[in-house]
């Protein structure tokens, strides 16, 4: 006969629960913070990003300074690369909403559309050609992103709602080239609405990003803790 004895333990968390997951979650949500912010606001999404990035680091290595070194990873290792990982993507994501905002249209107009913008016409399917020998009827008013072309007397002039109303008609000065002035006319009124384009999906990136954001965070919280629990 022999003696058989089984012992089961289990590791008290709640020590690294409050030391460590709690700050770090803390930490990361901070991140998100940025998402409601203007995007202008270069210095104050910056020095957010750049700190709470800083933070998990120093947060990070003094976690790992406490524990032996072991040739495996660990599920501490798991998560505060997890945590860094999320810091990390809501800085990249402000440096990507800060480049659609203050990106230079003139750049994309030089490379894509040349000088007249004929190119940039082919890729807005919302602009509307009209052809008329004198003037252009009245038109419902496009929204702020359309533009409108309108072929006056073999001449083309661009409008937007913003520079002439509906209905009204468009004569050059005498004295100065029409062909000249009507590629001035396109490379302007091309340059606002790529310019305001670029504005409205920078604001959309954000109020993406404060949904998808803290759905991912709470996915890989679900699945850390079923797989290192249960």
């Amino acid at each position: 006969s022999c003696l058989v004895a089984e012992f089961h333990m289990r590791r008290a968390i709640g020590f690294h629960l409050v030391q460590s997951y709690l700050p770090t979650i803390l930490i990361v949500v901070i991140s998100w913070v940025s998402f409601w912010m203007d995007v202008d606001s270069v210095p104050g999404r910056t020095t957010l990003g750049v700190t709470t990035l800083l933070t998990v680091s120093s947060k990070s290595s003094g976690i790992q300074a406490g524990l032996p070194q072991v040739s495996y990873v660990k599920a501490i290792d798991v998560w505060m690369g997890a945590c860094t990982a999320f810091v990390f993507c809501a800085l990249l994501e402000f440096t990507l909403v800060n480049y659609l905002w203050r990106r230079r249209p003139q750049m994309e107009l030089g490379s894509r559309g040349g000088s007249n913008g004929t190119c940039l016409a082919e890729r807005y399917a919302h602009i509307t050609t009209h052809t008329h020998p004198h003037k252009s009827p009245a038109a419902p008013i496009p929204s702020p992103t359309q533009v409108k072309i309108t072929q006056t007397g073999g001449s083309t002039v661009v409008t937007t709602p913003s520079s002439t109303p509906a209905g009204s008609s468009h004569m050059h000065k005498s004295g100065t080239s029409p062909g000249h002035e009507d590629s001035t006319h396109v490379t302007a009124q091309f340059v606002r609405a790529i310019k305001q384009s670029n504005k409205i999906k920078a604001r959309q990136i954000d109020e993406y990003c404060r949904g998808l954001f803290p759905l991912l965070f709470g996915v890989f919280n679900v699945i850390y803790w079923c797989y290192y629990m249960l």
